[in-house]
């Protein structure tokens, strides 16, 4: 982890966040109350200085309206398109 405790997926990931906010023309109060934080947090997670955890990132996607991609390398935010159901592959080990 480098010295200033950010790591490079938070940064990432609130750098994703940051991009589908303004692609939506939306504030950071906005959005900060719809979700039930402040401004000052939501600043937070897009710079990358607090890290967002998994149910905050879950309902922010759905407030954005995003799918959720768990199969690629890197986190995306998407504009949903379809609800597709998740199949499960298992792979025989012999």
């Amino acid at each position: 982890m480098p010295r200033d405790g950010m790591h490079p997926t938070d940064t990432h990931v609130g750098q994703r966040v940051r991009m589908r906010r303004l692609m939506l023309g939306m504030s950071q109060s906005h959005v900060g109350d719809a979700l039930g934080i402040t401004f000052q947090q939501l600043q937070k997670y897009e710079k990358g200085i607090n890290r967002i955890s998994a149910s905050r990132l879950n309902r922010l996607r759905t407030y954005f309206r995003c799918r959720q991609r768990s199969s690629s390398k890197e986190p995306r935010m998407s504009p949903a398109r379809s609800v597709r159901k998740p199949t499960l592959r298992f792979h025989n080990s012999s």
